[in-house]
């Protein structure tokens, strides 16, 4: 994961609360620079534009849940089944735990399309891709196409997140979502 510097996280950290609480129009580089304690200048050192410091704040956000994703994946004291369950919760917690997040996966899976986001993603599906196949290599799962699945996943998750039906709360939804999920992939 890319490193950053102690200004350049002050600076993405403060960004990432404002976009958070105010729509995108209302946020100003100003009061980024301002209350991330940074002069303007040293502001446009690390982004061209507000558009740059958002979609850097997304992707610095996405880049840490797949890392999140990567220790699950790789614990081999963990069952495929486990491992499902912890991607779940892990991508359903972290959505509906910032505002911010809900918006994070609903941009980040369309674009934008250059060549570091594209590769974020397809490590996110790659993640899961190995995991379903693990489970029907042990015949813990059954699936005639893990790569599709591992799409699917993060599509449903972001959808409820984006538009969640009144009421809902994180923990249901993640007892709900890996229900759904094992339910698929379990052999009849």
């Amino acid at each position: 994961m890319k490193k950053y510097s102690e200004k350049e996280t002050r600076i993405l950290d403060t960004a990432a609360e404002m976009f958070a609480n105010q729509a995108f129009h209302k946020v100003l580089l100003s009061d980024v620079a301002h209350a991330a304690r940074v002069g303007k200048g040293t502001l446009y050192l690390y982004f061209k534009n507000k558009d740059d410091l958002y979609f850097a704040v997304l992707f610095r956000g996405f880049s840490i849940l797949v890392e999140n994703l990567k220790k699950f994946t790789e614990n081999q004291d963990l069952s495929p089944t486990e491992k499902i369950q912890c991607i779940i919760r892990e991508m359903a917690g972290f959505m509906f735990m910032r505002a911010t997040n809900a918006h994070l996966l609903s941009r980040v899976m369309h674009f934008p399309e250059d060549g570091e986001w594209q590769d974020k993603r397809t490590e996110l599906w790659s993640l899961i891709q190995e995991v379903i196949e693990e489970g029907v290599a042990t015949g813990e799962f059954k699936d005639s196409c893990p790569r599709y699945t591992a799409q699917y996943i993060p599509s449903f998750i972001r959808s409820i997140s984006i538009f969640p039906p009144e009421g809902l709360d994180h923990e249901h939804f993640c007892a709900h979502a890996c229900k759904f999920v094992l339910k698929a992939l379990t052999p009849e």
